[in-house]
């Protein structure tokens, strides 16, 4: 069988997911498109990395890429199957499996421009209407997707993120080397993901400065990750933070120091008004880290009893659970516990199995 994934549009979550399942079944092969050659590396055998230009980086280019461009190549390569993350071909009949349709733009459009929010409203449904399969990393997405769109459940199979099982716990000694090295030697909650006032980032630093005025105590708190839309905007509003010496920005940091990082934090943070992605959670908690994260279905399916809930606008209750955490040492071991019992759920999934299944029903 011969397997085309869109490896650009993946995150990198499921771009492993498929570097697994090609060293896992040498007898597919699989076609790895790119829109430039920065991701090349060497494969095994059975991987073709193919580039497709130019990069689709705008609506005009993504529509030449996608509806013109794909069809070409597959014409050429003769592949079984299309796997994409957001969007599909609409111009091609190989059978296709979309992967994690992007409803940002119904929930958070002041963050969207006004181009992307048309060309979301206008292909959002053809896109799922179009895909023979749909997968989802949450069950409160697929219940979202059947909802408003009439669709099909048995055509949304939900496939959890997978954790690194080669996972190595922190040390006490690399704790306290994490913190002499990036807080100054205290404590320090932590925000691991993009980097954007989307993120409700701005809510989150005014829920820290009612922490920091009400204990008065030397928590800092870090923030990392990948740039985000307006992260120029966030970096004027930290420059004018009160409590800016008390906040780190880390960027360009190794996955390798980052795991360190946010596996000696006091507490993770994550209060988004709206999530489809659970990775940096899913991270916390393999870390041993208690988390704090809005209450959406999403987050809750992901965290269970593993974290304690904000509503995401509201400034008090988020800096109220820091303190709660930063008073009750026995609540914050409870949630940490809690969080090592519920990681098994995502261990225990076994994603490349599931996806293997959907594409060989979906090519037969």
């Amino acid at each position: 069988m011969r397997i085309a994934v869109n490896a650009t549009s993946l995150k990198n979550n499921r771009y492993q997911i498929f570097l697994e399942l090609a060293a896992l079944h040498p007898e597919h092969t699989f076609l790895f498109f790119f829109d430039n050659e920065k991701r090349l590396t060497d494969f095994p055998e059975n991987i073709i990395p193919v580039v497709i230009t130019p990069q689709a980086t705008n609506l005009l280019k993504r529509r030449i890429w996608y509806h013109l461009k794909l069809p070409a190549v597959f014409k050429k390569n003769k592949p079984d199957i299309f796997i994409s993350e957001r969007f599909i071909s609409l111009k091609t009949k190989v059978p296709q499996i979309l992967m994690q349709p992007d409803l940002t733009y119904i929930h958070q459009p002041a963050f969207i421009e006004k181009k992307e929010i048309g060309f979301f409203k206008k292909n959002s449904k053809k896109f799922i209407e179009t895909a023979n399969e749909i997968v989802v990393s949450s069950s409160s997405l697929k219940n979202e997707i059947v909802n408003r769109f009439k669709t099909d459940d048995k055509k949304i199979t939900v496939i959890y993120p997978s954790i690194k099982e080669e996972f190595d716990a922190t040390t006490y000694e690399e704790r306290e080397i994490a913190k002499e090295k990036y807080a100054e030697g205290n404590e320090y909650f932590i925000y691991k993901g993009i980097i954007s006032p989307q993120q409700n980032l701005t809510n989150l630093l005014k829920a820290f400065s009612f922490f920091k005025k009400r204990q008065r105590s030397k928590m800092q708190l870090i923030i990392t990750g990948e740039r985000g839309e307006k992260y120029d905007e966030f970096v004027r509003l930290l420059q004018s933070y009160r409590f800016r010496n008390d906040v780190k920005l880390l960027e360009e940091v190794t996955p390798n120091e980052t795991e360190k990082i946010l596996a000696s934090a006091y507490a993770f943070l994550y209060v988004p008004f709206y999530e489809s992605e659970g990775d940096e959670v899913i991270e916390a908690m393999q870390s041993g880290v208690p988390l704090i994260v809005s209450n959406t279905q999403f987050l809750k399916e992901y965290c269970a009893d593993s974290a304690l809930y904000v509503e995401p606008e509201k400034i008090n209750d988020i800096s109220e659970k820091m303190m709660l955490l930063f008073k009750d040492e026995q609540k914050r071991k409870e949630l940490i516990e809690n969080g090592r019992i519920q990681i098994k759920k995502f261990s225990e999934a076994k994603n490349t199995d599931s996806l293997l299944k959907r594409i060989e029903e979906t090519v037969v």
